[in-house]
């Protein structure tokens, strides 16, 4: 499609250069359904022409979302629709994943197969963000990747859903770094707390003997089994709040 590539780059070129705000977000529309009215057909080269014209527009439509309704809600609207599609653009994928309204990230971190390759360290960027809601925690967790859902664990500005410490105790029974991280939470509930150390090794259960100086305190004195109670009061494990006003994802 020679003739339409090049019909698509200049309307993008003019959309971002010389376009209003409601120009470029009718562009980015107009790309979104080009892209899907034959999605599954393009081959690679193809899909990369999207990918590098749509990932322009929408990085210049982010500088406005954050004032702009408008904006987040064509935003939301392109994730939901790319979010399963398995040939959908990788980076405008990753972008979409990475934007801090849970409107916009949540459909393709829900939903997207891009994010299954390539955006694996993509994933892991985001499980260490400062604030993570339950929706983006319970999103990242489906996606059962070790190193993810560790640093989800460890990461003391993380909400987790009810289902969210269900499916992340079941991922630690056969991972001791995670029961580890898992275990100093101290909003972890009391139940799965004990189904935790139940299933946990000596070595784990003992509190503060977690790698990467989770807790950097040890007793001096000879060490001994404490009761699962315990467990999770380590210096420096509250869980913090996050400021006021925040609304990351």
């Amino acid at each position: 499609m020679p003739q339409a590539q090049s019909s698509i780059i200049d309307e993008v070129e003019v959309a971002i250069r010389a376009g209003s705000d409601k120009k470029r977000l009718e562009t980015a529309r107009r790309v979104t359904d080009l892209f899907l009215s034959s999605a599954g057909s393009f081959n690679e080269e193809q899909v990369a022409l999207f990918d590098e014209v749509l990932d322009r527009l929408i990085k210049t439509i982010e500088l406005r979302s954050i004032a702009d309704m408008a904006a987040r809600v064509a935003l939301a609207e392109i994730s939901t629709q790319l979010a399963p599609i398995a040939q959908a653009p990788p980076s405008v994928i990753r972008r979409l994943a990475g934007n801090d309204e849970i409107r916009i990230a949540g459909p393709v971190l829900q939903e997207s197969a891009r994010l299954d390759t390539k955006g694996g360290q993509h994933l892991l960027a985001i499980a260490g963000r400062w604030w993570l809601k339950e929706i983006v925690t319970d999103a990242l967790l489906a996606r059962r990747y070790p190193s993810v859902s560790r640093r989800l664990a460890a990461n003391p500005g993380a909400r987790f859903s009810a289902s969210g410490f269900a499916a992340i105790v079941g991922q630690a029974e056969s991972d001791p770094e995670l029961t580890v991280n898992v275990s100093v939470r101290v909003d972890l509930p009391s139940d799965l707390r004990r189904q935790l150390l139940h299933s946990a090794t000596d070595a784990v259960r003992t509190p503060c003997q977690a790698p990467r100086g989770i807790c950097s305190r040890r007793s001096r004195t000879p060490s001994r089994r404490l009761p699962p109670a315990s467990i999770g009061r380590c210096p420096g494990s509250a869980i913090s709040s996050a400021p006021s006003g925040q609304s990351r994802i």
